[in-house]
């Protein structure tokens, strides 16, 4: 089964399995809220199973996007924040906080500048949706460039018809960052009306091994401390981190078409690292012994969810409550001989939290007017979110035996509430007896921050925290016209829009080597996007082609550099365009080999203020990925090979480094040895091919100040690794 192709295994109505039939039918919930099969809806959707994550043996972003072309992960490998980790994703050129990511529908913390974003975890997964292109009508503001929505498995994933429980056991293992993986879950059914899920996991991973990047430094060189006890430019800060993970499903079935389900999911993903890059003598003359820093990420899930059907006009009515604590605290020990001869110990506190408080209530009603039949969806879709941020230093003079406490003058923010109460409504049209589909959408958004200040705030002349508040009416409108039973050609049109985050509007602070301006005056992100694409879909196989257009207003830019000063800044750019096409298709040759590929290919420009040249936005390369799955039913195995090619990356300027293209090959198996048993491996990357992410291009070509604490080379991708899988269902 591949990532890249999106089929998967399916019963037909024979009890065979026809992997193509599965994707043709597969049901995506996120692009319309109603859920409908992927070649129905007017967008590109890649839906990815939770059985296919296992199989690939997936435990981070970059392994669940590698084999979906267009897709990049955020990968964070500054030494300045040495905690490694993906914060996220690239969607058709756009990444960061303009992605939304949902898990069972409830948001994900922002990402800022000095923190992280690293709260995915794919065990328990159902599903996951990745929504190309803005959903804000649908999702509100921050869907701006796509969204990310993962949904967790059920108690009726877990007990088979028939049987009153079941449950599930499975065991990984990756090279790349040496990580095992238990996860465990089991379902037990009460009675006619009760269910209860538990499901338990811990994962254990390092510092990622790119055994392709130079310890040299490659072009750039290294002058990193080597010879006091430091790492090379070819290595990430040694790293420790557990992430345990418990999800509590308990379901009530009021009536037959009436259910009432509790959740609690709680991540609690403990880092340690030892910073080595600049160990050894300072440049003010001292000499540090040790630099280790702890962060401790969790993420809290209660929700009570509703579903229930009914008969009259309001076919069906889904509701979730839900509260979800999240953030991190980080310490930071530095421990050094000062140019003085006195040994200090300075200890960095770092708390950012987002507390989310979610509402979203949405009805279904299906009627038909004359010889037109409609899906009416509309609801409401609010969120009461707390974001607070402190900072503290304490310094320890052990010679001169003081202690002393203070607030540091560096990447601080006011803290606040955003207040979001919004209205949507979406008609899903059918008429001409299915030959024509029209869905247009609307949603009255609403969205308010209020800041205050906390002790971490540099109180700048002329600062003034204000209340921010915005209103938009979105809008949505696709179309399909089905010409037969085999092809198809559809239209979109979407629109989203993004607040500016409490960093970028109300940041304030001052150090030594420059200082951060607050900008109160950013106006919100916007974007307009138009879509097209055909369709072809055959007894044995499918294709899909699209192009898009999207036209980013406002685009804001983060660390300006205020000509004339030391100081940075955030500005909202002028606009940014990305433009592109691709293409996904799949034949099942025999009844035994299944063929698929998917292309992506992308552009982009960018301009500064109006009048200003334009300039271009860095976009990920031409990538495809081809891919085989040969089935051996006799024997229970399952053999795979992915060809992921890449083409060369452009930078923004001709200063900047142009990471090569490349290709790699992916192999791997699938063996059911026992009934309900399971092993899988996975070989990525088979013959070790050097190459360098697409991400590099933001790089300079020559050496600059962060030759050390951000080298190029470890923007290499992974060498030659290894996954596995034991898999088990009882």
């Amino acid at each position: 089964m591949s990532l890249s192709g999106p089929a998967v295994a399916q019963e037909t109505e024979t009890g065979g399995d026809t992997g193509l039939s599965a994707f043709l039918g597969r049901i995506t919930l996120f692009a319309d809220r109603i859920g409908r099969s992927l070649m129905d809806v007017e967008s590109h959707i890649t839906v990815v199973e939770g059985d296919e994550i296992r199989d690939r043996g997936v435990l981070s972003i970059e392994d669940f996007t590698r084999l979906i072309p267009g897709i990049e992960p955020v990968r964070q490998v500054s030494a300045a924040d040495p905690f490694g980790g993906q914060t996220g994703f690239e969607i058709r050129g756009v990444s960061g906080n303009r992605v939304l990511t949902l898990v069972d529908g409830a948001r994900v913390p922002e990402r800022i500048i000095d923190g992280s974003r690293d709260y995915a975890d794919f065990n328990f997964t159902k599903q996951i949706d990745v929504v190309r292109g803005p959903a804000s009508v649908l999702w509100g503001a921050d869907a701006l460039g796509g969204v990310v929505a993962v949904e967790t498995i059920d108690a009726e994933d877990l007990i088979e018809p028939g049987r009153t429980n079941g449950g599930r056991v499975t065991l990984g293992y990756e090279s790349l960052t040496d990580a095992t993986n238990v996860a465990a879950s089991f379902a037990q059914r009460f009675g006619e009306n009760v269910t209860l899920m538990f499901a338990q996991s811990r994962t254990t991973d390092h510092e990622m091994e790119l055994s392709n990047a130079r310890d040299d430094g490659g072009i750039w060189g290294c002058t990193r401390p080597v010879e006091f006890g430091g790492i090379t430019c070819g290595e990430f800060n040694p790293l420790d981190r557990t992430s345990d993970r418990t999800l509590v499903k308990l379901g009530w079935d009021i009536t037959p078409t009436n259910t009432l389900t509790f959740v609690f999911d709680h991540l609690d993903r403990k880092s340690e690292v030892e910073t080595l890059y600049a160990i050894g003598p300072t440049s003010s003359g001292g000499y540090l012994f040790e630099n280790p820093r702890t962060r401790d990420i969790e993420r809290t899930r209660y929700a009570l969810e509703y579903q229930g059907q009914f008969g009259g006009f309001i076919d069906e009515v889904k509701a979730t409550l839900s509260y979800s604590p999240s953030g991190y605290d980080q310490v930071a020990l530095r421990i050094e001989e000062m140019s003085s001869g006195d040994i200090r110990r300075q200890y960095d506190y770092t708390d950012f939290h987002e507390d989310f408080l979610e509402l979203d209530v949405q009805a279904t009603s299906r009627f038909s007017i004359g010889a037109s039949d409609h899906v009416l969806t509309f609801g409401f879709d609010g969120d009461h979110t707390a974001t607070s941020y402190f900072r503290n230093r304490r310094i320890v003079n052990v010679t001169a035996g003081t202690d002393t406490s203070s607030v540091p003058t560096s990447w601080n923010f006011a803290d606040g509430t955003t207040t979001r109460a919004d209205v949507f409504i979406q008609d899903n049209i059918t008429m001409l007896g299915g030959q024509l589909e029209v869905t247009p959408g609307l949603r009255f958004a609403t969205y308010r921050m209020d800041p205050e200040f906390n002790e971490s705030v540099v109180d700048l002349p002329g600062y003034e925290l204000e209340t921010r508040t915005e209103e938009r009416i979105l809008a949505s409108l696709g179309a399909t016209w089905r010409f037969n039973d085999t092809y198809s050609a559809w239209a979109h049109y979407g629109q989203g829009f993004k607040m500016p985050t409490f960093q970028q509007l109300y940041t304030s602070s001052g150090s030594a080597t420059f200082g951060l301006v607050p900008a109160p005056d950013l106006v919100p992100e916007e974007v307009e996007s138009f879509e097209i694409g055909v369709r072809g879909e055959y007894a044995d196989g499918f294709w899909s082609l699209n192009a898009y257009h999207a036209s980013y207003d406002n685009f804001i830019e983060s660390f300006w550099n205020i000509p004339g000063t030391s100081d940075y800044s955030y500005r909202n750019l002028s606009s940014v365009e990305t433009w592109g096409i691709e293409l996904e298709a799949g034949w099942q040759a025999t009844d035994q080999l299944q063929l698929t590929g998917a292309v992506a290919w992308q552009d982009g420009r960018q301009r500064a203020t109006d009048g200003a040249p334009e300039t271009r936005h860095v976009v990920p390369p031409l990538s495809a990925v081809i891919g085989a799955s040969y089935e051996i039913p006799q024997y229970g195995l399952n053999l795979n090979m992915d060809l992921i090619m890449v083409g060369e990356a452009k930078p923004e300027s001709s200063a900047n480094f142009k990471p090569p293209a490349y290709a790699v090959v992916d192999v791997g198996a699938s063996w059911e040895f026992a009934e309900n048993a399971m092993l899988n491996l996975s070989v990525n990357n088979l013959f070790d091919e050097r190459y360098f992410l697409a991400s590099a291009a933001n790089y300079s070509a020559t050496p600059g100040v962060a030759v050390d604490t951000n080298p190029l080379e470890l923007q290499t991708g992974p060498g030659r690794n290894v996954s596995l899988t034991l898999d088990y269902k009882f």
